[in-house]
């Protein structure tokens, strides 16, 4: 063989080998943008919710007992069923993700437009240290796929997922009550 054409093969084969180093290499993952949420609180710090629908006429309220346990805030203290609440009721409330704020230092006019003013729905968190966030639901974004709030003690508004509302509402319209058998 001549050497200009081992010469040639070795180009080749460094091309190649160049080649396939460089395609093989691992691609870094996209950077992900930091994970929004509405409000966010420890669900363990949650105290007491009262969950009111207004333009139903219907509320609901709950309170956490020294034990931990979740009720009712009624006269019996009854127990929520917990099939239902679970954990995952407190940790729904302790802040929404969002995927984006839709308007911050938002003006009266707009709230209207948004439906917060007169809201779907309104939670009220207080957390053990007696501090209390007023959290408003205002009505579905033109595509139904998500609901504006406004973030507690502030005129910002931000956009949740619908079915974080159907689930929290289904507390209203659907009290967890423990079902005794007929």
């Amino acid at each position: 063989m001549r050497p200009s054409n081992i010469t040639a093969l070795i180009a080749i084969l460094l091309i190649l080998g160049g080649y396939l180093y460089l395609t093989s290499m691992p691609v870094p993952p996209p950077k992900e943008d930091p994970q929004l949420f509405v409000w966010l609180i420890e669900m363990e710090e949650i105290q007491h919710i009262v969950i009111n629908l207004p333009r139903e006429g219907k509320s609901q309220s709950f309170i956490k007992e020294e034990d931990r346990s979740w009720h009712f805030d009624d006269a019996e203290r009854s127990p929520v069923d917990m099939q239902r609440w679970g954990g995952g009721i407190p940790l729904l409330l302790s802040g929404p993700s969002t995927n984006r704020l839709i308007s911050a230092n938002t003006s009266e006019e707009k709230l209207i437009e948004f439906g917060l003013m007169e809201p779907l729905m309104e939670v009220t968190l207080t957390l053990e240290n007696d501090e209390v966030l007023a959290i408003k639901v205002g009505d579905n974004t033109p595509n139904s796929t998500n609901h504006y709030v406004q973030a507690p003690g502030s005129t910002d508004v931000a956009l949740v997922d619908y079915t974080w509302y159907n689930e929290i509402a289904r507390l209203v319209r659907e009290p967890p009550y423990i079902s005794t058998p007929d």
